[in-house]
């Protein structure tokens, strides 16, 4: 009986432990979607706008595409040496964040350090309080009249490399700084579909979704003809916006609607609710009249010619979540805005491959010794970010 008590206990732990080899085999023997972002990262040239010490939270920053900030001054100023105060109280009118910094009755210098991750001709707006405030930014200068309340203002624009960013500010006696923005255009985030998931291995269905977003191929993903095309029309947001009125009048290129948005004498801004049924890629369209126009959501946003009639501009393709999404358009004066009309994509596993012309099944994982050349292939093929 012992004898056959000590065989069935040796048989079990070969088995335990063949088990355990085997889940071992599997995890040195297929690769982690943060292991190939993190080597995506670097090969592209990316890696500036890392800190010193990365963890997995930098890297998809960074693919994330998003490139507008916002600094609480409180949260970003030299507390060693800067002579200001933080203060949690409303004494200049509202603020954000924990708090703002106020200055001594003398004119006084501030310094602050922020981290950038991606680099890029950025727009800077400030909140502060004060007249002949003295700004130096990435190598330029800029002055700045606030008045007596706190109050958000553009200082200009400059371009801005990755990685740590230290500026400062001259503000008056009795001056106040509430937050700094810097803020540009959004690149198209380089993920998967339902994006990262850091621990997950990494398939070739996976690959092929960040294929395309990487390389700007989902344009070529083919329509979605059961999906009935949603026409919005401007119209339809009601009361219409500040800087916008309501018209019929016909101009140059017939309107789909029988009334339309039309701007004043001052660009304006409209945001147009969209509601996806899916987590999908989405076509826009918008049938719009102006010389220029600006349009995109919060994770990506461009700016595309127009003209002096009303013309269909294709403003792209978007990855965009299920449920609310917002349509920001931006016209110039007397710029106006017609109907909006929404398609969707295919995007099976199929769909990707076939863009992204991988012969590999999709649910096949990707393994260590063919990353350098999925990567290689990547780099070579990569153009700019859109």
């Amino acid at each position: 009986m012992q004898r056959v008590l000590m065989f069935l206990l040796t048989v079990s732990i070969i088995t335990v432990s063949g088990i355990a080899s085997a889940a071992e085999k599997a995890s040195v023997t297929a690769v982690t979607q943060l292991a190939f972002a993190q080597k995506l990262v670097d090969a592209l040239g990316w890696g500036e706008g890392l800190p010193d010490s990365p963890v997995e939270k930098d890297y998809f920053a960074i693919l994330s595409g998003n490139r507008n900030f916002k600094f609480e001054a409180e949260e970003t100023f030299d507390r060693q040496s800067d002579t200001v105060v933080v203060r949690d109280y409303p004494l200049f009118g509202a603020f954000s964040g924990k708090g703002w910094i106020h200055g001594p009755g003398s004119q006084t210098a501030v310094h602050f350090r922020v981290f950038v991750p991606i680099s890029g001709k950025y727009t800077i707006k400030v909140s502060a309080k004060g007249d002949a405030q003295l700004w130096s930014i990435a190598g330029k200068a800029f002055k700045l009249n606030s008045g007596s309340k706190l109050h958000e203002s553009v200082l200009g624009d400059a371009f801005i490399p990755a990685g740590i960013l230290d500026f400062n500010a001259v503000i008056p006696p009795d001056g106040a700084i509430d937050y700094i923005i810097l803020t540009a255009p959004s690149y198209s985030a380089v993920e998967p579909l339902a994006g990262w998931n850091p621990s997950v291995r990494l398939t070739s269905g996976a690959l092929d979704e960040i294929t395309a977003s990487l390389l700007a191929l989902e344009p070529q993903l083919p329509e979605d003809k059961g999906y009935v095309k949603k026409v919005i029309q401007a119209v339809s947001i009601f009361p219409p916006p500040a800087g916008f009125y309501v018209t019929d009048k016909q101009v140059k290129g017939k309107t789909v609607a029988p009334k339309w948005l039309r701007a004043g004498s001052a660009p304006a801004t409209l945001l147009i609710p969209l509601q996806s049924e899916d987590l999908s890629v989405y076509g826009i369209r918008v049938h719009f009249l102006g010389p220029e126009l600006t349009a995109g959501f919060a994770s990506k946003a461009g700016i595309f010619k127009g003209g002096p009639s009303f013309e269909w501009v294709d403003i792209g393709t978007f990855r965009l979540p299920k449920g609310a999404n917002s349509l920001q358009l931006s016209v110039p004066p007397t710029g106006g805005v017609d109907v909006i009309e929404v398609s969707r994509k295919l995007t099976s596993q199929g769909d990707y491959a076939s863009v992204a012309r991988s012969a590999r099944s999709s649910d096949s994982l990707i393994k260590p010794e063919e990353l350098d050349s999925i990567i290689k292939s990547l780099q070579d093929k990569f153009k700019e970010r859109r």
